[in-house]
């Protein structure tokens, strides 16, 4: 199948580093081109890394700057000609470490418009600069796939070019992530996921992380796991039973210089996957008086 990628990439180092290529390299088993897109100033024996079509253009558009940079330039060279699938995705993940080629060819002969790898059940909007838990079932934007005639339509294109530096990250969420299921579903077209399993939880990515990767074909794990910036949603202890030892020098390499916070609790991992387990996981006000109480309590056994 014909299929376009573009990959979205930004690294504080200004490198592109290992997890990213090995990403980069499963991408070519289901993709017949990709586009790169970072938005960092990289250096040429860093572009040098890739044997793809790339971007490197400093912007302050997050990754959907990205998507619509990419989007454009296949756009402009003719990569979309004869193109049956576009897939975006970003270096939001570590892995794939399953098969894409199964999940695509699980996906063939979906009848939906566009899919992702996950959806995320609940969302928000932002009513007086302050946000306010919605029932809003959207496609995860760290991996979605637009069909021929969604990325080919007039509102995808509107769509796409409206991206613009936004003020903060739940405005860029609100605007496009939820708001790109939202436009093309009012228009017509037909969402789906992949893994359809924990879908009943908010953000099974980061909440059933590990119940997603071990029981089901989802091949990532969410780099802000590893990084440590969930450690009130979840725990990661024992992240490594997962993983073959290949898959955890690709990841810690990266953590040499991207978990810049320590866990905020130490206690017996028995005792946080019970209580995180109990814990609210759909109502955001309710969400956060939990997590002030669990500083607290998992404090208190630590000392």
């Amino acid at each position: 199948m014909n299929r376009v990628a573009i990959f979205a990439h930004f690294d504080t180092k200004n490198i592109i580093d290992d997890y990213v290529l090995f990403y980069i390299n499963e991408l070519k088993k289901v993709c017949s081109n990709i586009v790169f897109v970072s938005c960092c100033d990289l250096p040429q024996e860093e572009l040098n890394k890739l044997d793809c079509h790339k971007i490197a253009q400093k912007h302050n558009e997050y990754d959907f700057g990205s998507y619509k940079r990419g989007f454009l330039y296949a756009k402009e060279n003719n990569l979309l000609e004869g193109c049956e699938e576009l897939l975006f995705a970003n270096d939001s993940c570590y892995g794939p470490f399953k098969s894409l080629e199964k999940i695509f060819s699980n996906m063939k002969d979906n009848n939906s418009d566009f899919w992702g790898m996950t959806k995320n059940k609940y969302a928000f909007k932002i009513v007086k600069n302050r946000t306010k838990d919605c029932f809003i079932p959207h496609v995860q934007s760290y991996f979605f796939v637009l069909k021929h005639n969604v990325f080919n339509s007039q509102v995808f294109e509107e769509f796409i070019n409206s991206v613009k530096e936004e003020e903060n990250k739940n405005s860029i969420i609100e605007k496009y992530e939820i708001g790109l299921t939202t436009t093309l579903e009012q228009a017509g077209f037909v969402s789906d996921c992949a893994i359809k399993s924990f879908y009943k939880y908010n953000n099974p990515t980061v909440y059933k992380w590990r119940n997603l990767y071990k029981e089901t074909d989802f091949p990532f794990i969410k780099c802000s796991l590893l990084r440590l910036n969930n450690t009130l949603h979840t725990t990661v202890d024992g992240w490594q039973e997962l993983f073959n030892q290949e898959q955890i020098n690709l990841i810690t390499k990266n953590l040499s210089y991207t978990q810049k916070r320590s866990i905020k609790h130490t206690c017996p991992r028995v005792i946080k996957e019970f209580v995180f387990n109990y814990l609210p996981n759909k109502k955001m006000k309710s969400r956060m008086i939990t997590r002030a109480l669990l500083k607290s309590i998992l404090s208190f056994l630590t000392d």
